[in-house]
């Protein structure tokens, strides 16, 4: 089984309710299944040499993803286990 790791992310209201309305329709679990599935998308979009070497640690500016504080413009606050 794959370790599992915490991660909080701020979303945008807009992507709130698009994770809640998944959720909502019973084809997700839980909003970290949602999130997983759009990664794994992302991932198999992006170009083989964008992707982080596997096992490495990477922040991406402008991704939204950050360790402390927030972005200007994002309402709402996501705790996600993957």
């Amino acid at each position: 089984m794959p370790s599992h790791f915490t991660l909080n992310v701020s979303l945008t209201a807009q992507l709130r309710d698009f994770v809640d309305t998944q959720v909502a329709s019973g084809r997700f679990s839980t909003a970290s299944e949602v999130v997983r599935a759009g990664l794994r998308a992302l991932e198999r979009e992006l170009p083989e040499a964008s992707r982080p070497a596997a096992g490495r640690d990477n922040a991406h500016p402008g991704s939204g993803a950050t360790a402390t504080g927030s972005r200007p413009g994002h309402r709402s606050a996501a705790r996600i286990i993957t």
